[in-house]
């Protein structure tokens, strides 16, 4: 006799879990590279590490939907979910902070600190909106997540360019960001930006099911 299959709730619920336990194994070893001093390189040294820690993580997820069994297990997650995670970035304050003590450049901590906190706020009514269908949620949700996508593309641009002491291309050049090198910060390079931008590319298929009524 078959057994019976699990409910679509047991299944999306399983599903959380293995992203929280994901997200907590990664945050863990992106805080022990941190503290065995595997992210601090030279002043003169180009920011590759971190460049990888963020990077390549998202393109191995990007690489992996394209095999329908995984695709088809994004498929099953909860879509609320994934977009309310998006309701830590309203930590980008932190990046304001850090600039109003001259810690960080305005070329990098202004548009990754605004923009994460308008993304952040905005998430849990993306989800309300998205889970009800309400009018117009397609192109609020692509909306949503393809800003918060562009700002972390602008957030690490800006890190980079200031990384590498670009200062003559900046109008308030004479800042570096040597801090997202140390804990704490450095955890929002080596796993919030990366973990954030794949849960973003998860909730884009996943979207597409929910269209589909699936």
């Amino acid at each position: 006799m078959a057994e019976p299959s699990a409910s679509p709730s047991s299944v999306r619920s399983r599903g959380t879990l293995l992203l929280v336990v994901v997200g907590a194994v990664w945050l863990t070893l992106a805080g022990l590279a941190a503290w065995a001093g595997l992210i601090v390189r030279d002043p003169d040294e180009p920011p590759l590490r971190i460049g990888l820690a963020a990077g390549l993580p998202v393109v191995l997820v990007g690489s992996a939907l394209l095999v329908r069994r995984f695709r088809a297990w994004v498929e099953t997650l909860d879509l609320t979910v994934l977009i309310n995670l998006q309701c830590w970035r309203v930590a980008g304050f932190a990046f304001l902070a850090l600039y109003a003590q001259d810690l960080l450049p305005a070329s990098f901590a202004v548009p990754a600190g605004y923009g994460d906190i308008v993304v952040g706020l905005a998430a849990p009514f993306v989800a309300i909106h998205v889970l009800r269908r309400g009018r117009a949620a397609r192109p609020v949700f692509l909306g949503f997540t393809f800003f918060g996508i562009a700002d972390f593309v602008v957030a690490i641009g800006m890190g980079i360019v200031n990384g590498i002491g670009a200062r003559e291309a900046l109008p308030d050049g004479t800042l570096t960001t040597p801090p997202m090198a140390e804990l704490p910060l450095s955890l929002i390079p080596t796993f919030a930006v990366p973990f954030l931008l794949v849960l973003h590319l998860l909730s884009l298929v996943r979207f597409r099911a929910h269209l589909a009524g699936r």
